[in-house]
């Protein structure tokens, strides 16, 4: 299956390109002497991104009220890994946006979740030993880049998937499965070509099944945990099949449910914020 949807994917012209200031970001991250200096002059070459992360650095989520004034300030009140990660998400969210063609996808939907899932992976992470946090949240902003592509260039196929799932009522990953065309794969697909991390690429293709993932099993399982309690709590795009009564928490993570429920509270709290701040810059 991987195989073919490559082949499809290798003959299209107008694939998005990596995002020039996530690239840099990610680039510069590898290198241990970045400084808040360095990430300030990534992002101010960027005007409309600087704006962007100003608007939400002064939005409720943050309770600053209009205090910060500059990416210099941001980085001093917020934090370097806060500004970062708010960095690697408006600029995912700046590559697909605009009408996708499906009611069940709006791009604004699509991407709240993505940040949702963001935010829950890097509390996860931040209670499973051997996760890097702020990298979970990367590969919660990039798990569903596949939903956009299938929107944008498979779209007979995905119409077929689309009425599939509504005729048997299964989670729509599991119907994208047994039809041949998984969001995973494609978003694999696409991150390959941007050059990111094995790591990355893992959990963007197997969030749904982390147990194929191998070395980055944990890293897969974390985003799926996230992407379930982000079904849970109505957070942006939504299941169209529903989401089970039960969830399950992978064992590779070693978590039970008093800390996943833990998670859930802390996020439920994140929630209303995440919404409003966010919305201003992708809505």
């Amino acid at each position: 299956m991987a195989e073919s949807i490559a082949k499809r994917l290798e003959q299209i012209d107008d694939l998005p390109t990596i995002p020039q200031t996530l690239q840099r970001v990610l680039e510069g991250l590898e290198r241990a002497s970045t400084t808040a200096k360095h990430l300030d002059a990534i992002i101010r070459e960027d005007p409309v991104l600087t704006a962007k992360i100003l608007k939400v650095a002064n939005s409720p989520y943050y309770g600053l009220k209009g205090e910060v004034s500059s990416i210099a300030h941001a980085v001093v009140i917020l934090g370097f890994e806060e500004v970062k990660n708010m960095v690697i998400g408006l600029s995912l969210t700046g590559t697909f946006s605009g009408d996708l063609g499906f009611e069940e996808f709006k791009a604004p939907n699509l991407w709240l979740h993505s940040i949702g899932v963001a935010s829950a992976a890097k509390l996860v992470a931040e209670r499973v030993p051997g996760l890097d946090p702020d990298e979970l949240f990367t590969g919660g902003m990039l798990h569903d880049l596949g939903r956009f592509l299938m929107c944008l260039y498979f779209k007979p196929e995905l119409k077929e998937i689309l009425a599939l799932q509504r005729k048997n009522g299964t989670p729509l990953w599991k119907v994208e499965q047994e039809y041949g065309l998984s969001h995973g794969e494609v978003g694999a697909y696409l991150t390959t070509r941007w050059g990111l991390s094995d790591l990355l690429v893992s959990v963007v293709r197997y969030h749904h099944r982390p147990q194929g993932a191998g070395p980055f099993a944990k890293a897969a399982a974390a985003v799926f945990l996230a992407d379930s309690l982000c079904h849970k709590l109505e957070l942006g795009w939504g299941e169209p099949a529903g989401v089970p009564d039960k969830l399950l928490i992978p064992r590779a993570l070693g978590l039970d449910v008093k800390s996943v429920k833990g998670i859930a509270g802390k996020l439920k709290a994140l929630r209303d914020g995440i919404r409003h701040s966010w919305n201003t810059v992708i809505g």
